[in-house]
């Protein structure tokens, strides 16, 4: 497969935010959604409660690389692909009164994830600017591991993870 941007990068992001969702569920973060007997209720990472409960401990400012990932992610947050009624396009996302930073920049890293994962960014056309892919790619993958360094409980089942 021939891709623009750096191979082992991507591989990398994609196995820290696998093991990070795993970490999420493994300490009971996860989100049940309710369904007919006899199925059983699928669980989803619940990245919510964890932007809650690491709120008032995350600090964007706790080394220089994290606080610019931080601040690039907010200033250029990786658009959405949104089904216009007529054809996909793109928007840029924004952080609703309310929402707390950790919140937002969590949900900007599943939209890094969901972009990629879901083929939103094979349209060279509109992506072609591949500096912007590995940014987007470095800083998600530096806030993942700063939420990890404050999250005891979280860092050992994410250690603890293998495939």
């Amino acid at each position: 497969m021939n891709t623009k941007v750096d191979k082992d990068l991507l591989l990398k992001f994609f196995l820290v935010f696998s093991r990070f969702e795993y970490c999420l569920k493994a300490t009971g973060m996860f989100v049940r959604h309710a369904v007919e007997p006899p199925k059983w209720p699928r669980a989803e990472p619940d990245w919510d409660s964890f932007a809650n409960q690491i709120r008032d401990s995350f600090d964007r400012n706790a080394t220089d690389e994290l606080r610019e990932a931080c601040l690039y992610i907010v200033e250029s947050p990786p658009n959405q692909q949104v089904f216009t009624g007529h054809e996909l396009a793109w928007e840029t996302p924004c952080c609703p009164k309310g929402e707390s930073e950790i919140a937002f920049l969590l949900r900007m890293v599943r939209s890094v994830r969901n972009n990629l994962f879901h083929g939103g960014k094979y349209n060279i056309d509109f992506h072609e600017d591949t500096d912007r892919t590995t940014m987007l790619l470095r800083s998600s993958l530096h806030i993942l591991n700063a939420c990890l360094n404050i999250s005891p409980n979280q860092l050992a089942a994410y250690h603890e993870a293998r495939l």
